[in-house]
């Protein structure tokens, strides 16, 4: 028996060696797969007597060859970085199966040509998961010596528990560089669980037709990569509830916001719990208060839903992508839970580089983020390279008389 996986050189998990060699197509398909006792191979597993790219979990693939030719039968496995997650559902138990959760992690790979080790992005909350994309190059026995990309996907890698599993769909997407091209995406279907909780493709795509301009994959040396994941049926993570602003179904919605002509359905006393715009708006003798449908003026639809998101107890997680519309509409309408959200991240990530988080720290008065970013420097080159950045003379006397401080502190 054969599996259509091991043609798409599916059956492999990124142990990270680049050297490391995989049976041939198809060995270990010899058996039946069915004649191994499941308790058993859970137990040899462990004791490392299956290599990961043997593993006889049942997974599909289904590949895209718009762009790219045909990968020759070949193991394989994957990994990448940046997210945006579009979620739906409510309420909260140790297991779901009646909604899907999705989302994208984005990886921009800057210097291909120079890329020597697995490059991976931070990690993604979807499903209440933490996910995580991976890339690297490989050229090993399982690649028949020939230079592979590959791309692989994490998720909750880091548990010791055996509780919780998920199922998902997942696409790797290789996006065209021209406006005329064709993505080159590859998809797969697994459960992920404690003992499979890395997956992917070693045999992506050979990097020879990567770095061939006329593929239209790179553009100065720079690739982008997706992974766009379904994520159902899971078990033993708490679903936390997810509210659906375009709908008027829910009964604790008693207000209408028109956003771009568009409504989004809300909770007044919720809002105006957070904010004292939206509480002088709903509450006090403004004109709004009595209007069925309110307009909200000089905001974007998709930026401001993704403010209630955040706001809301869905607690939708502030990213690189998100934080800077959510530090502009937290101040505008002094939602100071919003506005704590965006510093502690930008205290915490390596996404947004130093003096674009001294910018919004002067803009926003975030003493906590100066503080972080200040302490960051730790060499006179550090405070030279923020001095020939654009962004530098955006920054106020204030803050560049700190950093004077800092520089001297340093040379002492």
């Amino acid at each position: 028996m054969s599996h259509p996986e091991d043609a798409l050189g599916l059956n492999a998990v990124d142990n990270g060696d680049d050297d490391g060699a995989s049976s041939p197509g198809g060995e270990v398909d010899k058996k039946n797969p069915n004649e191994l006792e499941l308790p058993l191979f859970m137990s040899l597993r462990k004791l490392n007597l299956f290599r990961d790219d043997e593993s006889p979990t049942s997974t599909s693939a289904t590949p895209s060859m718009n762009a790219a030719p045909k990968v020759p039968p070949i193991h394989g496995s994957v990994t990448g970085p940046e997210f945006l997650l579009a979620c739906g559902g409510g309420g909260q138990s140790r297991g779901y199966t009646d909604k899907k959760t999705k989302g994208t992690i984005k990886l921009i790979i800057s210097n291909l040509g120079g890329l020597k080790t697995k490059v991976t992005s931070s990690f993604h909350n979807i499903a209440n998961l933490p996910w995580r994309l991976a890339a690297k190059t490989e050229t090993s026995k399982r690649t028949n010596g020939i230079r592979f990309f590959s791309i692989y996907i994490d998720c909750n890698p880091e548990s010791e528990s055996t509780l919780w599993s998920c199922e998902a769909v997942v696409e790797f997407a290789l996006i065209a560089q021209r406006p005329c091209g064709s993505d080159f995406t590859r998809t797969f279907t697994n459960t992920f669980s404690y003992n499979s909780n890395n997956w992917g493709f070693p045999s992506f795509i050979e990097f020879s037709d990567i770095t061939n301009a006329d593929k239209g994959f790179i553009r100065n040396d720079k690739v982008v990569v997706e992974a766009h994941i379904v994520v159902n049926n899971v078990v033993g993570v708490s679903r936390t509830s997810v509210f659906d602003f375009q709908s008027n179904n829910c009964p604790m919605s008693d207000g209408i916001l028109l956003v771009e002509g568009a409504p989004l359905y809300i909770s007044k006393q919720y809002l105006a719990l957070h904010s004292p715009v939206f509480e002088a708006m709903f509450y006090s003798s403004f004109i709004e208060r009595d209007k069925r449908e309110i307009p909200i003026e000089d905001v974007i639809y998709e930026e401001f839903l993704e403010l209630l998101h955040v706001l809301y107890p869905s607690r939708k997680p502030v990213t690189a992508e998100n934080v800077e519309y959510l530090l502009e509409l937290a101040d505008k309408y002094q939602i100071q839970f919003v506005m704590d959200q965006c510093e502690s991240f930008l205290q915490n990530t390596e996404d947004v580089n130093i003096v674009t988080k001294l910018v919004w720290a002067d803009q926003y008065t975030l003493s906590r983020l100066q503080h972080v970013c200040i302490r960051a420097l730790h060499q006179p080159c550090d405070v030279k390279a923020l001095r020939a950045t654009e962004e530098f003379r955006k920054l106020s006397d204030s803050t560049r008389s700190a950093l004077l401080e800092k520089l001297l502190k340093i040379l002492e």
